[in-house]
């Protein structure tokens, strides 16, 4: 089983999860404007209770996204940086499927649309089916206003994340035609492992310099406009 650090600040809580052996260490951070401060302090602190170093791991994880703007860039800056002192491969993992991961892990939902809240008057989404355990993507995640959220093609599913409550009223016809609805998730850390197991497996991580965040959205759309 490979060694692994995992990095996930996509929303509000940010969390590391190291994995040596069987044992996982997990940290939380409860607040998005304290992630920069104290991911490296809690990073050290999970290497030194495992006893594992940057160079003892197989690979670095983070959460690629979408979400918060700059979580996600925090995220890939610290994996990246970890990555190339270390020589390292990094993997970055949907953060929608690693919501779809905790509800397929904690509660058994095989299918899920994932709905988080993109700002500005949209959605991230996506949509998921356990395979072997694990989910896989049914379609591409998308970002759109929530008139335009689409759910997953035949069988039952479970509407899962932040977005129905959101958007509660602009997402009732969709939620409406759910199993069920999970709002109160997230994605975590620990999470990421096991689809990073597999990207592994299935040749899928990239050099630390090409790990980048998947943000769905170009990043001027977050630029406020300046005035005169």
């Amino acid at each position: 089983m490979s060694t692994l650090l995992a990095i996930e600040t996509s929303g509000a809580v940010g969390s590391l999860a190291l994995r040596c052996g069987s044992a996982v260490h997990e940290r939380f951070i409860a607040s998005p404007r304290d992630q920069a401060q104290l991911l490296l302090p809690l990073i050290e602190e999970l290497l030194r209770v495992a006893e594992v170093t940057v160079a003892g791991l197989d690979a670095i994880v983070f959460g690629r996204g979408p979400g918060s703007f700059t979580g996600l860039r925090i995220a890939a800056a610290i994996a990246q940086g970890l990555g190339l002192a270390a020589q390292k491969p990094v993997v970055g993992i949907s953060s929608l499927a690693a919501v779809a991961q905790n509800a397929l892990d904690s509660a058994g939902v095989a299918r899920s649309l994932v709905c988080i809240d993109a700002r500005m008057g949209e959605v991230y989404f996506g949509s998921f089916e356990a395979e072997h355990g694990l989910v896989r993507a049914l379609g591409p995640e998308r970002v759109a206003t929530p008139d335009k959220v689409t759910v997953p093609p035949g069988g039952r599913w479970t509407a899962l994340g932040g977005g129905f409550t959101a958007y509660l009223d602009a997402l009732a016809g969709v939620a409406r035609q759910a199993e069920a609805v999970v709002a109160d998730i997230a994605p975590r850390a620990r999470d990421l492992l096991r689809l990073a197991d597999r990207d592994l497996a299935e040749g899928g991580a990239v050099a630390a310099s090409a790990a980048l965040p998947s943000y769905l959205r170009d990043d001027s759309a977050w630029r406020r406009p300046r005035r005169d």
